[in-house]
Parts: structure tokens; sequence; C-alpha cells
């Protein structure tokens, strides 16, 4: 009964064409029980079936293996979860309480005991004898755009911090484009060097994209403000139309937040130790991004470069340069949240 349950359901979801993602509903609220949500600890749901957990693969990740090789997967902060590869969406997210622990919502919980067959450990005495499954699965990523698991950390110069790392543009919208180089991809590869220096100095990152695919603008800002970041940084490269002489680097932020303005000025000052181009400066944004003014997060959108500029164009492409501007980003961050009067921790 359960793998026809299955069946029915991933065909349902297919038919949907897999792009709409159904959350689980809200947890009812029972009379006279407090209206907060009911939550269960990893350590005790893997207690009650008999499985084991462990913190890992990534940073932020805890496993749980049962004992016929069954594997869940958690991640703190994030409200998807996994199960023998199969991505589901929660309720609400995965938050760890202390230590090797996890909060988990307490319809995860009753999903995932009745997945196994465990219908007695249902909570609040709903042990209904049949499978109803009430979340859906997660569609898989688009070719080319894999899910990584955080790198473990190996330093600490960002512990605490979680970023959202916006690559601008990408799929259908290449940005600008000159001399055979797009912006998409510039953008795209500083981003992903950028994440991978961030992990291993323990910061938790948020990822716009991770590929050639397109977000669009109010998606990049709805996951900014519902991530839970401190920072939000969106990575472009410049155009000047009029003219193939104009170079450097700049970044904007909202006129109206002087954090942006502060976090600006830290990674242009960072910036200006690899770049042999002008220093444009820290700007207030005169077009009324939507990456800025939208994000409640402190925001700055940074421009690496003149891909109109030939000469600059060719050097934003190389690896090598590459990975020197995601290290001077990434020492503007530090600068950023070691600062006196960084983002709240």
């Amino acid at each position: 009964m359960r793998g026809l349950t299955l069946v029915f359901s991933l065909l349902a979801l297919l038919g949907a064409g897999c792009s709409v993602i159904t959350p689980i509903p809200p947890q009812p609220v029972i009379a006279g029980q407090s209206n907060e949500p009911r939550t269960v600890r990893l350590s005790e749901m893997c207690a009650e079936m008999g499985w084991k957990y462990e913190s890992g693969p990534g940073a932020y990740q805890y496993t749980a293996n049962g004992p016929r090789g069954d594997r869940m997967t958690f991640t703190i902060g994030k409200d998807v979860f996994s199960i023998n590869g199969t991505r589901w969406r929660q309720e609400r997210d995965a938050v760890e309480l202390r230590g090797r622990d996890l909060l988990l919502p307490e319809s995860t919980h009753n999903f995932v005991v009745k997945h196994f067959g465990m219908h007695h450990l249902v909570r609040n005495g709903v042990k209904a004898g049949r499978v109803e499954y009430s979340m859906d699965p997660i569609a898989p990523l688009p070719a080319g755009n894999v899910e990584k698991d955080p790198a473990r950390a190996v330093t600490t110069e960002l512990r605490g911090l979680h970023i959202c790392i916006d690559p601008g543009h990408g799929g259908k919208d290449m940005g600008g484009e000159a001399f055979g180089v797009q912006e998409k991809t510039i953008a795209l590869e500083v981003s992903l060097m950028l994440k991978e220096l961030c992990e291993a100095s323990g910061a938790k990152v948020t990822m716009t994209r991770t590929s050639d695919v397109y977000p669009t603008l109010d998606e990049r800002v709805q996951l900014a403000n519902t991530c839970g970041c401190h920072l939000f940084l969106s990575v472009h490269a410049n155009i000047a139309p009029n003219s193939s002489e104009v170079r450097g680097f700049e970044a904007f932020y909202n006129g109206s937040s002087a954090a942006g303005q502060r976090f600006a000025r830290h990674l242009v000052d960072a910036f200006a130790t690899v770049a042999d181009s002008p220093n444009r400066g820290a700007k207030k944004d005169p077009r009324g991004l939507r990456v800025l003014e939208k994000t409640k997060v402190t925001s700055v959108l940074f421009e690496l470069g003149f891909l109109s500029n030939e000469s600059e164009g060719k050097r934003l492409s190389q690896k090598s340069h590459q990975k020197a501007m995601a290290k001077a980003l990434w020492e503007g961050i530090v600068k950023e949240w070691n600062s006196k009067a960084s983002v709240s921790r």
C-alpha cells in the first residue's frame, strides 16, 4: 500500500509539472493547549524509531541512519530534508536546539514515522493505520544546478554569519556582454568561489542560484527576506554603452541604509587591494534597484568591473583573477562582520 501511495503521489506531482511545491499545512491547534508550534527533538525521534544520528556531512547538517540502511538528512535553518535521496518540504525550518540536537516540526516527526510504517509513534493520539502523506516531494533541481552539501568550516572568521549571495542575471538573462564575455557567467563563477570561502570560515551561505538559471528579482528578494540571513550581496559586472574606455569597480547600497553604506565601503576597500582598475567607490543606488530597495537586511550590489573595456573584461574571465576577486569580497565581508558597528549576532 505504501508503495502504491508513493507512486500515485509522484504521478500527481509529475502531472502538475513539478513546478509547484505545496508546503505541509500548519499543525492544528488543540483546544486547551498552547498555540506555540509543537516540536520534536531529532534525538527523541531517532530513539523512538531505533535509529542513530550524527552531525554532517555538511557543517550545518545532521544525518539519521536506520538499521536497514535508510538515511535522512536535515539542515539547520532549512525547511527541506531528504529521505533516501528524495527531498521533502517541511512546515518550518529545522532548528538547532543546542549541541548535537535539532528541533523538528511535530508534523515532520509524524510524517517520518508513518513513512516507515511506525504509526504507533504518531504524536497527539493520531494513530491512523493508513499512510497519509501531507508533504510533497520536491522536484529535482535543474540539470547542472546541483545542491552541494556545505563545506565544513576550517577557520572561524565568519562564525555565526548567515549571508545570501546573489549571482546576478542567469539563464535567459545574460546581463551585459562584450568581447565574448557574459556577465551572468562571471557573476556565477566569482559567487561560487566566494561561497566556498565563506563556508570554510564558518558562515552559513544561501545562494539565489548555483547554475545557469534565472530566478526573478522578486524571487531573489523573497529568498533574502525569508532565509534568515544577516547580509545580502548581489554580484555583477558592468557595461558602459557609450565608451570602451571606462574601467573600475564599485558598490551600490540603499541610500537610506547606513549599514548598507558601511558594508559597501568595506567591500570596495578590500577589493582595491587586488584590482588594478579604478576604485569608483561606494555609492547610493540611483536607480531604485529592487534587490536593494526591497530586501530587509543589509544589502549591497557589487560591480566587479567593466566588460565593455576589452582588457578589463578579459581579465574578469581569468580564473586566477576571479579567485582574487572572491578573496577580496570575502575580506570585505569579514571586515563588515567583525566591525564594532556590525550586524547583530
